[in-house]
């Protein structure tokens, strides 16, 4: 009786770290340069508003003029966004959008999203911590994109 009550606390064991293990690679932000932030402007393709994290996919003109690149990007899920304001239609095929994010330390065209400004006024915070936005970011890179300043790498100059 003593070596079953063993062997089902060591099985009880396993599985619960199997589990955090698996819990805790599914929200690691390493694919993510964190300490990078960056702003594009593109056009949105697809805004995929999915569990377990959304996408928005945008064209972005290339800067050598030879067309346009598909860049993809990373955000929170659907519960989180519904409470900040943000649905399925928020983003839609053809809107243009300027978004700031952490790009993908590999070098890919893409990143997690930090803010997107919908229009002139309006920024929206689709982060699920992968480029780490509140706020105080969105206020700070109000001035630094009236100072025509694209990065935050740009801004430390």
């Amino acid at each position: 009786m003593k070596k079953n009550k063993v062997v089902i606390r060591l099985l009880c064991a396993f599985s619960l770290a199997a589990v955090a293990g698996v819990a805790v690679a599914h929200h690691s932000f390493s694919m993510f340069d964190r300490e990078t932030q960056q702003v594009i402007t593109g056009t949105v393709a697809r805004w995929a508003f999915n569990n377990p994290h959304s996408w928005l996919y945008l064209n972005v003109k290339n800067e050598d003029g030879s067309g346009e690149t598909l860049w993809s990007f990373e955000g929170a899920a659907p519960p989180q966004l519904i409470g900040r304001g943000i649905t399925g239609n928020s983003f839609k095929p053809g809107d243009t959008l300027t978004l700031m994010y952490c790009p993908l330390a590999d070098g890919r065209q893409g990143g997690a999203m930090g803010w997107v400004k919908v229009d002139d006024t309006t920024f929206l915070i689709p982060s699920d911590g992968g480029c780490r936005t509140d706020e105080a970011t969105v206020t700070r890179w109000k001035e630094w994109l009236g100072k025509g300043i694209r990065s935050n790498k740009d801004a430390a100059l």
